[in-house]
């Protein structure tokens, strides 16, 4: 984690770690402050720099002990965790839309955003370091490795905070957000019962293969022995046992243990999520995602940071009713609502039918700058968030939705009629409706639906092109007012 051109947290205690030989003292110098201790006997080591300003001056930090490192165009700024599934992952060579990346790249000059990638690997038990994760500069020969959503996100807060930004890069495709949660969460969490229950077995069938292992590894020395004693060829020793429960990314935990452990307490800013596609069809993101998010903070113990979501978008999972992007939604949507400091970004009218990894990253990491400006730096005026359901009343055969975050006023992105409403009757089936702009408010009605009862909007994984939107062009967050009867 700690390399030349890496960007440090401004406004709070940095801390910085390594290992040494055990009882080494070990001095850090930087920007004036000198720190020091004695390794442990583990030779871990740690010391904390006082909080600093923001400095955009390359300088250099000292690390002395049993050797000496030269870091050398250190940057003070804010520090963001990027991290999610392959949204996330996706770089910016590959924004096609529009020549995006064949435009974007050569004019990626930022040298004051910084950015770092984690290695994809795993690990059984919480890992204590990081190998091989270096800070690049954002330059046109690095940027377009860069993490689309990240680099834009970056580029559009430098730009507003005039501040170094560092974004720490750690995602992995195609995976379920239960390999990003720590082992506790799957102990005190009920509703997480299937995977503690596999988390279990799999360390006591561990524990016996590595008992039955080290029995081999100690007949295996004696038989060694005797052979070099005999000059004669020393035997095979025994392989150590796979991991019961296999070797890939879809195991509790793993990911967790090598990607985000070992990099806390490294002092950030906040976070960015952009998961949940490969939770679609489970029932149990409404408790994974509090619980990565409680677990994370726990873990930095730099209290309530910011944390900020995308919602995953439309795309045709495949499933027989069309609803299971809707669960994730939900989920994401009462998550920001009852976990403080937290927040998230619409997507609904950049999905791709049949494209689960929408070009358009531009706009992801444009809205997330607005939220992190309006939320976490409280930049006047900023509207981040698109329409959002706020009330129905029932006038007549119609029902009038009204929103909160609706800027200036609602429009129709493309100027047609407003799309992907649904209404229902007392029979309670849904039915495509027609909906019309009445100030803040939507009226909403159909055909042989006399008595609505409840209305949704973008309800549904095949939503394409969704036009409701505010003055400022966020669009409508998806919504039903029947989800919690």
């Amino acid at each position: 984690m700690f390399s030349s051109h890496m960007v440090l947290q401004r406004n709070m205690p940095v801390p910085v770690w390594g290992w040494d030989k055990p009882g080494q003292r070990v001095s850090v110098s930087f920007a004036g402050q000198k720190a020091q201790t004695t390794a442990a006997s583990d030779g871990y080591w740690i010391v904390r720099l006082a909080p600093m300003h923001a400095s955009s001056q390359p300088r250099v930090m000292r690390i002395g002990g049993s050797t000496v490192q030269q870091l050398t165009d250190v940057l003070v700024g804010d520090v963001w965790l990027c991290s999610g599934q392959s949204n996330m992952q996706y770089p910016l060579r590959g924004w096609t839309r529009g020549g995006g990346a064949r435009k974007e790249v050569p004019k990626a000059n930022y040298p004051l955003i910084r950015a770092v990638y984690i290695p994809m690997v795993l690990a059984g038990s919480p890992a204590a370091n990081v190998n091989a994760a270096r800070w690049q500069i954002c330059t046109p020969a690095t940027a377009a490795n860069f993490t689309a959503v990240g680099y834009y996100f970056a580029r559009d807060l430098q730009r507003k905070l005039h501040i170094p930004i560092g974004i720490i890069e750690s995602y992995w495709g195609g995976t379920n957000i239960h390999s990003w949660l720590p082992r506790s969460v799957f102990m005190k969490t009920p509703e997480l019962k299937f995977d503690r229950a596999l988390i279990v077995k799999a360390e006591e069938a561990g524990n016996a293969l590595n008992k039955a292992y080290m029995l081999r590894v100690a007949n295996w020395l004696k038989a060694a022995k005797t052979a070099d004693a005999a000059g004669k060829m020393l035997p095979e020793p025994p392989s150590p046992p796979d991991n019961p429960m296999g070797r890939g990314p879809w195991q509790p935990t793993s990911i967790y243990n090598a990607m985000i452990h070992p990099l806390a307490p490294y002092a950030i800013k906040g976070a960015l999520w952009y998961q949940g596609e490969n939770n679609v069809g489970r029932t149990l993101y409404r408790y994974e995602l509090p619980a990565l998010i409680t677990s994370w903070r726990k873990l930095w113990h730099q209290g309530d940071f910011p944390f900020y979501v995308v919602q995953i978008a439309p795309f045709a999972y495949g499933r027989p009713w069309d609803k299971e992007a809707a669960r994730v939604w939900q989920a994401e949507e009462d998550t920001v609502k009852t976990v403080p400091n937290t927040g998230m970004v619409g997507t609904m009218d950049i999905g791709m039918l049949h494209n689960i990894h929408p070009f358009d990253k531009r706009d992801v990491g444009y809205r997330l700058s607005l939220l992190a400006l309006a939320k976490t730096y409280g930049t006047a005026g900023v509207t981040y968030l698109g329409p959002t359901f706020k009330a129905m009343s029932i006038k007549d055969n119609a029902a009038i939705i009204s929103f909160s975050h609706v800027a200036g006023g609602l429009k129709s992105r493309n100027g047609q009629p407003i799309n992907w409403f649904e209404i229902a009757g007392r029979d309670h089936k849904f039915v495509l409706a027609s909906a019309k702009i009445v100030g803040d408010a939507v009226m909403v009605s159909a055909p042989g639906v006399a008595h609505p009862v409840a209305v949704r909007y973008g309800w549904n994984d095949r939503i394409e092109k969704s036009n409701l939107e505010n003055s400022a062009g966020l669009p409508a967050m998806p919504f039903a007012t029947d989800v919690h009867e």
